[in-house]
């Protein structure tokens, strides 16, 4: 004679079976946080943040370091940018000679424009001792009376081609510059003003901002 409890244990088994090995309509998908669904690495440049996977040259680290712990964007200057400014303006159309050290190069007439209104332009050497004492700062943080500087990614202490120097004269309300600078086209020693510049450092290089 037949159990009168075996159908429901039958049924009982049948209903766990079902739970166990089928997931319902509408269940919740969940993360794969293994390795290999790992999220793209970051890459940062002092251009833009990327979440490419792309192998692209990081900027040095001594340069990343630099611009992070500058916390002091609003600090005074330490010369009469005004004085300093009034001499750049004074050369506009000049030309000089140029090579090393002479006082046509772009870096040399941003140091005598500074040093014209007292600003302890004291350091030399490459494109970053020059700027002992000085406090660096991100492009976007320039004001009047500070030197915005191209430097090479992999080399930026070397003299490479593609290294240039500007004064910042001015900051136009679109966030363009106004700026003099001097040996531009390189070799001509020729001081000019741009009244709408925008910093475009060649392939390989960034812009960086220097006050004294």
């Amino acid at each position: 004679m037949p159990s009168p409890a075996k159908p429901f244990v039958v049924t009982l088994v049948a209903a766990v079976t079902f739970a166990l090995g089928a997931a319902p309509a509408g269940a919740i998908e969940t993360e794969d946080f293994t390795a290999a669904a790992a999220a793209p690495t970051i890459s940062l440049t002092t251009q833009a943040l990327s979440t490419d996977t792309d192998t692209a040259p990081l900027a040095p680290i001594s340069s990343v370091l630099a611009e992070s712990e500058t916390t002091h964007s609003s600090a005074a200057h330490g010369f009469d940018v005004t004085a300093a400014i009034a001499a750049a303006t004074a050369e506009i159309g000049t030309s000089r000679a140029t090579g090393w050290g002479a006082p046509g190069e772009c870096i040399v007439s941003a140091q005598r424009w500074i040093r014209a209104g007292g600003g302890a332009w004291t350091g030399g050497g490459d494109p970053v001792s020059n700027y002992a004492g000085a406090l660096r700062l991100s492009p976007t943080e320039a004001q009047p009376g500070d030197v915005i500087q191209y430097e090479h990614l992999q080399f930026p202490t070397s003299w490479v081609s593609g290294v240039h120097t500007v004064l910042v004269t001015g900051v136009n309300d679109d966030g363009t510059y106004k700026i003099i600078e001097s040996n531009n086209p390189t070799g001509s020693g020729y001081v000019q003003a741009d009244d709408s510049w925008v910093p475009k450092p060649p392939a390989g290089f960034q812009a960086v901002a220097w006050r004294f």
